[in-house]
């Protein structure tokens, strides 16, 4: 490998759980409790979907796999020993997890299929599996995965987007579900006018939900009584800018396209238009998992090439769409990225990615 890393075996059995809250910095000297930084290391996590997110403090990554079996686990790592101290199964894959954490990191959320698990941090303990509301749909069509979730700002919802449900050569419309946190509830839904859709994006300040679907970006807005579609951002249906990021202060919506072409756009929340094109990357290349900076000057996107087999994560210019070398990690030790966290001491990556018939955990500084 090309980076100085250490391979580290996950024993067997072991637990985890939870995840991410991302922390502003200042530009001021670093405070006594500032989060740790991750040592460099490469650890193997389990077999395949490895999606990591980070503890506040930078002291824990929580990583989602499916193990061998497959099972859904969360097991959580040591960023500074690399070890594996705890895992918590979560039952039969049903599709691939997806997690996310509180912002005070008391509680994890891993979405994986029909099923909505929320987990203690504290103890790693399950406290509910949550099924997700029966989707309309004609008799013999099956209900279609979850495709992501995020918090609203306040975190009193947690917005999960699903696709569409099927039958043969027929696909219905897909929906963004709400849950309330507090009552561990799904409370309503709102359809929107796409079969497809990619993870929900919640707007800064506004609390409005962005998901990238096969005809658009779509706008649902939360402003109303009950949520409901506000309309859908031209020129984003031909570029299908499933995987989306906002900037912190909301006036940005990055996209990235799902054809691998590269092609990136920036959207306008305001207006709702595409500003900009941008390519970080060439045709062939998937891109994904996109993570901005706390101050915004950056955007970290996973890059796979699956034809040379490499995979890098890439820093991006917000202000001018120009790649920015220094401040990503090429030539990793995964064959695919499944995941990317940006720690909280803003400069560790954790990459979640697959060599052969293992999944691993990534840490690299940058």
């Amino acid at each position: 490998m090309s980076r100085e890393t250490t391979r580290r075996t996950v024993p067997a059995l072991t637990t985890a759980a939870a995840v991410t809250a991302l922390l502003a910095l200042t530009g001021t000297a670093a405070a006594a409790d500032a989060p740790l930084s991750g040592s460099e290391a490469t650890i193997a996590v389990g077999a395949r979907n490895a999606a990591p997110v980070v503890s506040p403090d930078g002291a824990k990554a929580y990583v989602a796999v499916t193990e061998a079996d497959n099972t859904s686990a969360v097991k959580a790592v040591d960023t500074q020993s690399g070890a594996v101290t705890a895992r918590l199964a979560l039952g039969p894959l049903q599709w691939g997890a997806h997690p996310a954490l509180s912002a005070d990191g008391s509680r994890l959320y891993v979405l994986d299929g029909q099923r909505l698990s929320v987990v203690d941090t504290a103890t790693l303990t399950l406290l509910a599996t949550v099924a997700l509301p029966d989707q309309p749909r004609p008799a013999g069509w099956t209900a279609g995965s979850a495709a992501g979730l995020a918090f609203s700002p306040d975190g009193s919802t947690l917005y999960v987007s699903q696709n569409g449900a099927s039958a043969y050569r027929q696909n219905g419309q897909g929906r963004i579900l709400a849950f309330a946190t507090a009552q561990r509830a799904f409370t309503t839904s709102v359809q929107v006018p796409a079969s497809s859709v990619g993870a929900p994006a919640a707007r800064p300040g506004t609390g409005d939900v962005y998901v990238g679907t096969s005809q658009g970006v779509v706008h649902v807005s939360a402003a109303a009584t009950a949520p409901a579609v506000a309309g859908t951002v031209q020129g984003t249906a031909t570029n299908l800018d499933f995987n989306l990021a906002f900037a912190p202060d909301g006036k940005r919506l990055f996209g990235l396209a799902e054809l691998g072409t590269g092609a990136s756009t920036v959207i306008d929340p305001a207006t709702d238009t595409v500003t900009t094109t941008f390519h970080p990357a060439g045709s062939g290349d998937s891109l994904d998992n996109p993570q901005v900076s706390a101050d915004g000057t950056r955007l970290y996107v996973a890059d796979t090439n699956y034809g040379t087999g490499t995979a890098s994560v890439l820093a991006v210019d917000t202000a001018t769409g120009a790649l920015v070398p220094a401040d990503g990690a090429d030539n990793l030790d995964e064959e695919a990225i499944t995941g990317l966290a940006l720690g909280p001491d803003g400069h560790t990556f954790y990459v979640g990615g697959t060599v052969g018939q293992v999944a691993n955990l990534q840490i690299v500084a940058h």
